[in-house]
C-alpha cells in the first residue's frame, strides 16, 4: 500500500474521530471533499471499492479474488464463464415433441457441471426506431433479391426480417440480450474444461457459445448496462432458456396468398401461401351448416382471381353455381349429359395405362371385386389393342359388349353387360379437360341423381385432368379441383385401385391442387392416412362435440383441454381452427367473405 493511500486513510480516520468528539456531523462534509479530491487524482479506485463491497463483502481474503479470461477465482473456488453468442431464430419451427426433446437436451448438457448458473440480461430498445430499421433493411434486401433472384442468403435474411416485423406488429417488444453460463469447479483447469465441454454440447443444439473475456466478466459483476448489439424478441429468446413453444405457425405460410380470414385471438388477417405450402391440397371437416361450402367457394374464387388458373367445381346440389353467380362471377358450366365423357379415347396415353385407368374408374364406381375388375381390364385392353393394331376400324362399347358375350358365361355376362350399357350412355363426348378455361368451371351434376353415374363422371374428369397436366413438373399450381361433399367419391375408394388418393400424392408435382370438404374423418375411407399426411391446409369448422376435438382434432394439432372447453366447443358459424402441413400450431380464424 503506497504512502498516498496511507495518508488518505489517516486523514479519514482523523476526521471521523473529530466528528465523534465534537458531535458535529458537518465535519463529514470535509471527509467527502477529501474523498472526491483523492478519486479525481486516482488516489483511490472507486470501481474496485464497489466491486469489493457488492460482490465479495463476505470474503475474508480479498487478495485471493482474481478475474481472468473465461473464469473467476474466488479463494479456492473457480467459475468458468460461457457467453452464449448466437441463438438461431428457427426454434419456432420445432414440433412439440422435438421442442420438448431439445429443452431436455439443453438442461442435460448443463448437468455436466456440479453447479451451473444461468445469467440472463435484457434491455428493451426503442420499438419504433427498431421497426424503421427493419423496414429499411427489408427494402434493401428486396432490391438485392430483384437484381439477383438466386441469392439464397438475402432471401433467408428477408424471411427473418419479415418474421421480426410480424411479431412486433402483434405486440412483442424487441430487446438487447446476453446469456451467460457460470460453471463452478474446484480448480481453474477443470472449470475451463467443463465450460468447453458444455460449449461443444450446445453446438449440437445449434447454440453457439464461447468463453467470456475479462471485460465481459467485469460487466456482469458490476451489473453494467447491457451493451450487446444482438436484438431479439420474446418469441425467439424466452427467459432462462433458448427454447419456447410459439403458438403461431410459420410466418411465410400465413403472410401472403389466399385470405382465409381474421385471427380471432390477434385480430390480424391470416393468409395461406399455397406456393410456400408443403402441399397445395386443402381439406375442410365440419358438420352440416358449419360453413364448409362457403369456405371452399371463398378460397377458390381468390385462387381464380390471383392465379388466373382453372378452378373446377363438382356441383352435386346446385348451390355452388347459384352462390358464385350471385357474387357476380362469370362461370363456365358443363352438363355431363350433354358434353359426355371420353373413356375409350386414349389421347396419346399408352394402351395399358389407359386400360388401368378405365379399370380403376369402373371398379370404384360400381364397387367391383378383383374378379370383375380383371374381366373389365381384359375386355377393354383387348379391344383397344385390336383398334390400335387396325384389326377393327372403329371403337365403341358395343364391340366390348360383343367380346364379353363371346368369352363369358351367361351370368357373368349379364352383370358385365349391365355395366357396359350404363357406361355407354355417358361415353359419347369430348374430353372435358380440354374445354376448361382460366376462372370458374362448374361440372353440373344436379340433374344426375344416380350415385354411380356421378362417380363415373367425376372419376373420369379427374383422370382426364391428371392426364392433361401430368406432362410437366414443378411449374407451380396450374389447376384446382373442388369437391364439396367429398365423401361421395372418397369413402368407398378401394385401396388397390386408388384414383383421388393417387392425385393427392402426386398432384403437387404436376401443379394440380385438390380442395375438399366433408363431415368427418371417417368419410375419407380406408386411405384416410394418405389424405391427412398430404393435406397442406387442414380446417376444422365449428363443432360443439368435445369428443370431436379430443379424439379427432388432437391427433393433428397442438390443443389442450382448456382450449377445447373454453373456446373450440363454442365456435360459431364461419369460425374454424386451421393447421398448416408440417406445423402443428393451430390458428383460430373467422372467415372473411370475398366479393
Amino acid at each position: 500500500m503506497n504512502e498516498d493511500k496511507i495518508s488518505f486513510i489517516f486523514i479519514s480516520v482523523l476526521v471521523i474521530l473529530l466528528t465523534i468528539i465534537y458531535r458535529n456531523p458537518l465535519l463529514l462534509l470535509l471527509l467527502l471533499a477529501i474523498g472526491l479530491v483523492a478519486f479525481k487524482y486516482s488516489k483511490i479506485n472507486l470501481k474496485s471499492l464497489v466491486y469489493k463491497i457488492r460482490i465479495f463483502n463476505n470474503s475474508s481474503d480479498l487478495s485471493n479474488i482474481k478475474i481472468g479470461e473465461g473464469y473467476i477465482q474466488k479463494g479456492n473456488e473457480y467459475i468458468g464463464i460461457l457467453l452464449i453468442n448466437d441463438i438461431p431464430v428457427d426454434y419456432k419451427d420445432l414440433s412439440e415433441n422435438s421442442l420438448r426433446s431439445s429443452i431436455a437436451s439443453f438442461y442435460k448438457i448443463l448437468q455436466i457441471g456440479e453447479q451451473v448458473d444461468i445469467f440472463f440480461r435484457k434491455k428493451y430498445v426503442d420499438n419504433i426506431k427498431y421497426k424503421e430499421a427493419l423496414l429499411h433493411k427489408a427494402q434493401n434486401l428486396r432490391i438485392i433479391i430483384d437484381s439477383d433472384p438466386s441469392n439464397s442468403k438475402a432471401k433467408r435474411e428477408l424471411e427473418i426480417v419479415n418474421f421480426l416485423l410480424d411479431r412486433i406488429s402483434e405486440g412483442e417488444y424487441p430487446f438487447k440480450y446476453e446469456i451467460y453460463l457460470l460453471i463452478h469447479s474446484r480448480n481453474k483447469e477443470r472449470a475451463i474444461q467443463l465450460a468447453e465441454v458444455i460449449s461443444k454440447g450446445l453446438e449440437g443444439l445449434n447454440i453457439r457459445s464461447r468463453l467470456a473475456n475479462r471485460n465481459e466478466i467485469l460487466s456482469i459483476i458490476f451489473l453494467d448496462e447491457c451493451k450487446s448489439d444482438k436484438i431479439s424478441i420474446p418469441s425467439q429468446v424466452p427467459f432462462l432458456t433458448p427454447f419456447s413453444v410459439d403458438k403461431l405457425p410459420k410466418f411465410q405460410l400465413r403472410n401472403d396468398g389466399v385470405l382465409l380470414g381474421k385471427d380471432i385471438n390477434h385480430g390480424i388477417p391470416v393468409f395461406w401461401n399455397i406456393d410456400s405450402s408443403e402441399n397445395p391440397h386443402m381439406l375442410i371437416i365440419g358438420p352440416t351448416g358449419a360453413g364448409k361450402t362457403e369456405f371452399l367457394i371463398n378460397t377458390s374464387l381468390q385462387l381464380a382471381l390471383n392465379y388466373s388458373i382453372p378452378i373446377v367445381f363438382f356441383d352435386t346440389k346446385g348451390d355452388i353455381k347459384q352462390r358464385i353467380i350471385k357474387r357476380g362471377f362469370d362461370v363456365k358450366i358443363f352438363n355431363p349429359l350433354y358434353h359426355g365423357i371420353s373413356l375409350l379415347k386414349s389421347n396419346n396415353i399408352p394402351i395399358q395405362v389407359r386400360t388401368m385407368q378405365i379399370e380403376k374408374i369402373l371398379t370404384n364406381s360400381f364397387d367391383l371385386d378383383k374378379v370383375y375388375s380383371s374381366i373389365i381390364f381384359k375386355l377393354v385392353y383387348d379391344v383397344l389393342e385390336d383398334y390400335h393394331s387396325s384389326k377393327i376400324s372403329y371403337l365403341n362399347w358395343d364391340i366390348i359388349d360383343e367380346k364379353a358375350k363371346s368369352m363369358l358365361d351367361e351370368i357373368t355376362y349379364l352383370y358385365i353387360s349391365k355395366i357396359i350399357r350404363i357406361v355407354k350412355s355417358l361415353d359419347h363426348g369430348d374430353n372435358i379437360a380440354d374445354l376448361l378455361v382460366p376462372g370458374i368451371n362448374i361440372i353440373d351434376l344436379t340433374t344426375i341423381k344416380n350415385e354411380t353415374l356421378r362417380k363415373i363422371i367425376m372419376y373420369s374428369v379427374i383422370t382426364d385432368i391428371y392426364n392433361k397436366f401430368s406432362g410437366s413438373v414443378d411449374d407451380g399450381t396450374r389447376i384446382v379441383l373442388v369437391l364439396d361433399e367429398a365423401w361421395t367419391v372418397l369413402k368407398n375408394e378401394k385401396v388397390d385401385y386408388p384414383l383421388v388418393a393417387d392425385l393427392v400424392k402426386r398432384g403437387r408435382g404436376h401443379g394440380i391442387a385438390l380442395s375438399m370438404a366433408t363431415q368427418n374423418i371417417e368419410d375419407l375411407g380406408d386411405m384416410s392416412s394418405i389424405y391427412l399426411d398430404n393435406i397442406g391446409l387442414l380446417i376444422f369448422m365449428n363443432n360443439g362435440d368435445k369428443e370431436f376435438w379430443n379424439n379427432t382434432v388432437k391427433r393433428f394439432v397442438n390443443i389442450n383441454n382448456n382450449e377445447i372447453n373454453n373456446n373450440l366447443a363454442f365456435l360459431g358459424r364461419g369460425e374454424a381452427l386451421i393447421r398448416f402441413l408440417g406445423d402443428p400450431r393451430p390458428l383460430l380464424i373467422k372467415i372473411e367473405v370475398v366479393n
